[in-house]
């Protein structure tokens, strides 16, 4: 099959979830011999796609500005139109919400699919509304092609279930669940009892990723748990306000946050950790929690929203609306040998369950079935 990606989320990303998640779907795509494409001569910086035999990026210029990502999106709508026009795929595959297509892929006939990561922004609010924000009408644009895509891939059930939710006239027959995947591994170890023992955070820290009330509850464990730190990786170094309550909590030096530079030392953070704590409010699907299970690392999961459909019996769930949830199910895993065994060994074979193999499998079914290839799905 010939299958166009556009420019959107890698003139936007540098790296992050969204964009590897397209990197992983055409590295597997390209495996299972299709014929797969980019619009050339575009501009972007991403990490992922730099890895990537036979695609080119050229950033726009060698240094930031304000307004340098936004610039690159507009100007990389004139080389997607073009693909589209002069590669004429079978199936096109926009990376991001912009509208800019329809047009195009309605006079040609084109048939085309979109993804629809999560619903956070339906949830909790556009986030910036500024002129360079890629967000500001994320909503209306998300709304406008889950309507019209032939198929419409949701990385979850929960996020079916929340897009039909706030998009009620999209059909449900055209909505696929198709799970990620997980690269990362553990590896031979043996410098586990060399370091401090820590309970990992990773990822943003803001809003509904909920680790401000993830600290108020640690509070307790880590006062009486005296040699136990908190290790956050992602999300930038902390702020000011962080700070304060680091401070105020009397946990100067017990909260650390860590830069990690690749996925072998990722993985090494998840596999030395106590656990992985994830107190997340709401997640499209909440990948660092296959990470963690695939790294032999137990995890500790925020009760509701997917991450019970992804965790399934391999994890603890608390509730931070329960102050002493967390807490005593800390307490519970620091403290038995045999509990912590268990969901190592539950989660390696969870982890299992999600691949990128898988996925670019269930991806090519669905561009063959709206493609007209005679594939149901």
């Amino acid at each position: 099959m010939r299958i166009l990606f556009d420019h959107q989320v890698f003139s936007w990303q540098n790296y992050g979830g969204i964009s590897r998640y397209f990197v992983e779907q055409i590295r597997g795509l390209q495996s299972l011999g299709q014929e797969v494409f980019l619009p050339q001569r575009f501009f972007a910086e991403n990490v992922y796609l730099s890895k990537l035999q036979g695609f080119q990026q050229k950033s726009l210029m060698p240094f930031g500005f304000k307004g340098k990502k936004w610039l690159q999106l507009q100007l990389g709508k004139t080389a997607s139109l073009r693909a589209l026009r002069t590669l004429e795929p079978q199936v096109f595959h926009p990376t991001y919400f912009d509208p800019y297509f329809l047009p195009e892929v309605q006079k040609r006939g084109t048939h085309w699919v979109i993804t629809v990561h999560d619903m956070i922004h339906e949830i909790y609010g556009h986030g910036s509304q500024g002129f360079f924000s890629l967000d500001a009408r994320v909503v209306e644009n998300k709304r406008l092609l889950a309507q019209k895509a032939h198929a419409v891939i949701a990385v979850s059930e929960n996020t079916r279930r929340d897009l039909l939710h706030f998009c009620p006239e999209v059909d449900p027959a055209k909505v696929h669940v198709v799970y990620h995947g997980n690269r990362l591994k553990a590896e031979p170890m043996e410098l586990r009892n060399t370091h401090a023992p820590y309970v990992l955070f990773v990822g943003q820290r803001k809003g509904y990723k909920n680790f401000k009330a993830m600290l108020d509850q640690l509070q307790p464990v880590l006062e009486e748990e005296k040699s136990l730190h908190v290790k956050c990786v992602g999300g930038g170094a902390f702020d000011t306000s962080e700070l304060d309550q680091i401070n105020s909590l009397g946990l100067e030096g017990r909260v650390q946050y860590t830069v990690i530079q690749s996925d072998a030392a990722l993985a090494q953070t998840y596999q030395q950790a106590e656990c992985f704590l994830f107190p997340s409010l709401y997640e499209g699907f909440g990948l660092p929690v296959v990470e963690a299970m695939a790294c032999h690392c137990p995890v500790l999961l925020q009760e509701g929203n997917v991450l019970r459909e992804i965790g399934g019996e391999s994890a603890m769930y608390f509730d931070t609306g329960n102050k002493y949830s967390l807490p005593e199910a800390l307490f519970s895993l620091l403290r038995s040998p045999e509990k912590r065994k268990s969901l190592i060994e539950s989660g390696k074979k969870r982890a299992e369950y999600f691949s990128w193999e898988k996925s670019v499998e269930n991806h090519l079914k669905i561009y063959q079935s709206v493609a007209g290839h005679g594939i149901s799905i």
